[in-house]
Order: structure tokens, then C-alpha cells, then sequence
């Protein structure tokens, strides 16, 4: 019974022209920064290496689970500075469709302001799966449809993004375009394509009277002008070690799509983190909501001295 689905949901999925899925909605979208904007690359100034798995409808079979993966780190060549990264990202939907990605990152930096002004690019390729041999039409709905592929459809295809980012000490915006050409797949009975996506990110850090405590608010909307979803979190850091957060997601259905609760902690160069959500939405009260994890590696890198003066003071000898 896991394996038969409606025709509807098939049809929409393998039918002469369908949309391929949007992208990943990640709860932690602060450390998934590099997956949505590349000009993110190396904004830390040292190398991270971070994972991000997603399980969405805990309870459910055959429920989307997402893995992101990335190392990123910034450079300095010809006297400018630059970022580089590289990004994996699956999302597996369900038994019927999956697709991967991997790509290269580069950002350029600019000074500008009391901030940095970074504009990054980001190319690589998108392997789209169609899971045809787990596809089952009862009799009673017509039997095998030949539009429909009856064996695994796979295929890849060229991906580009491009994003800004500015940031001070205090306060950071970012806007970037995903999938920029609007790759397609037009297979043997299968037709896809991958429509272009917007996001925005903004965010400040406010230092309150404790000098422990800060808290850092921000927000993020993925839209295509004719859907949207949006993530409003309040954050607090207790100490640069431990985090809570909460956020509130809404689209253009519900202005009250999800609740989410966010933990997390940092031990020297380890941080890791958890988010759970609990939709509102007539098909996440049916599930056990979602669960998010992250783990983030950072490594400082040895930056060598600059000015005219290097030699070390005989009285710090």
C-alpha cells in the first residue's frame, strides 16, 4: 500500500510538464546561509565546515528528508580578499522523486562603508531522480499509464546562483537569485524544470547592559512573486556558547504556517544546534512536526602580519 499513490500526485509529478520542487526550507537558514546565497562564502574569516540534516513530517512514510554540506573558507590574492566554498545538498522528497546537487562558490569582497560589500557566484550541477519503477496504478484507476515512466529517470543539468551580501559589526543584509537559467529536463516522458527563486536575509546584533548576553533577531522570505515563505527568529546567545531561539513562519496561505523552537551550543571549535517545528497547517497536524540538526566545524586559519613593522618588541621578550 506504500508503494500505490493516486494518479493525481502522479500526474503531478511525472506528467508532460511539471515544475520540479521548491527549495529547502531550513529552520536554521543562518547556517544555511551558503546553500542560499554564495556570496556568504567565507564571511566568517575562517574555514567552516558545516552539515545541516533535515527530517520534515516526522511520522510519516516516506517523508522529505534534506542533507546540506559545506566548506567554506575566505583567501586574499592580488591584495583582495575573496571568498571560495564548495556545497552538496540532497533532498530526497519521497520514493518518487530526489535530487542532488554540488557546487563551487566564489565571493568577492569590497569594502565599503563602515561594512563589506560581497558578491558571489555559484556553479554546479543538479541531478534530478524520478523514481518510475516505484510507481503503482491500481486497476480500478486505468492500470499503467504509458505517459508515465514504468523505470528510475535520471538525469543532470547545468545550475547557477548569484547573490549580494553586506555586513557590519552590527547589522547584515544579503538578496540572492537561485537556479538563474531555469534548468530543464525533457526526457522520454519526463519533462522538468527547476524555476528561478528569490530569497532575502537581514539581521542585527544587539548587546544588552549584561555584556553576556545578545541578541540577534533577523528574518529570511524565499519567494517567486507568487508564493512566499518567510522566518522571523529572536535569538539570544548566552556567554558566545549557548543559544535559544525562537521563529515564526508564515506563507501566502497562512500567516501562521509553523512555530519553531531552535537550541544550540559551542564548545571551542565544535558548535551544533537543534530546531523543531510545529506546523499549523492541516497537513503537519497529521505528523509529528519536524527535526532539524546541525554541527559546524570552524578552524582558524593563520593569517600572516601585515605592515611595515614585524619584528617583535624586545619587551615582550
Amino acid at each position: 500500500m506504500k508503494r500505490i499513490v493516486l494518479l493525481p500526485v502522479i500526474l503531478f509529478g511525472y506528467a508532460c510538464v511539471a515544475q520540479a520542487q521548491g527549495d529547502v526550507q531550513f529552520a536554521h537558514y543562518n547556517m544555511a546561509l551558503g546553500y542560499y546565497n554564495p556570496a556568504s562564502a567565507g564571511r566568517s574569516g575562517d574555514l567552516d565546515i558545516t552539515a545541516l540534516y533535515r527530517m520534515q513530517w516526522a511520522g510519516w512514510s516516506n517523508a522529505p528528508k534534506s542533507l546540506f554540506a559545506t566548506a567554506n573558507m575566505p583567501f586574499r590574492f592580488l591584495k583582495k580578499e575573496h571568498g571560495v566554498g564548495v556545497v552538496v545538498v540532497s533532498d530526497n522528497t519521497s520514493s518518487l522523486y530526489n535530487d542532488m546537487s554540488a557546487g563551487l562558490q566564489y565571493a568577492y569582497l569590497k569594502k565599503m562603508g563602515k561594512g563589506t560589500l560581497r558578491v558571489g557566484v555559484q556553479f554546479g550541477m543538479v541531478s534530478i531522480t524520478g523514481g518510475g519503477d516505484h510507481v503503482i496504478t491500481p486497476d480500478s484507476m486505468g492500470g499503467h499509464d504509458p505517459a508515465i515512466p514504468a523505470s528510475k529517470v535520471e538525469s543532470k543539468v547545468f545550475d547557477a546562483n548569484f547573490g549580494l551580501y553586506y555586513a557590519t559589526d552590527k547589522w547584515y543584509v544579503g538578496a540572492a537569485v537561485m537556479h538563474v537559467l531555469e534548468p530543464e529536463i525533457d526526457e522520454e516522458n519526463f519533462y522538468t524544470y527547476i524555476s528561478r527563486g528569490y530569497n532575502f536575509t537581514g539581521g542585527c546584533n544587539i548587546r544588552l547592559n549584561n555584556s553576556l548576553i545578545e541578541l540577534q533577531p533577523s528574518v529570511f522570505v524565499q519567494t517567486k512573486f507568487n508564493t512566499y515563505k518567510a522566518d522571523v527568529t529572536a535569538r539570544a546567545v548566552y556567554a558566545k556558547k549557548y543559544s535559544a531561539g525562537l521563529s515564526w513562519r508564515m506563507d501566502e496561505n497562512r500567516i501562521a504556517d509553523a512555530f519553531v523552537l531552535m537550541l544550540g551550543a559551542t564548545f571551542g571549535k565544535i558548535e551544533g544546534g537543534y530546531a523543531y517545528d510545529k506546523p499549523f497547517s492541516n497537513v503537519g497536524r497529521g505528523t509529528a512536526g519536524s527535526h532539524e540538526l546541525f554541527l559546524k566545524y570552524r578552524m582558524q586559519l593563520n593569517k600572516p602580519k601585515t605592515g611595515k613593522s614585524r619584528h617583535k618588541s624586545v619587551r615582550l621578550l
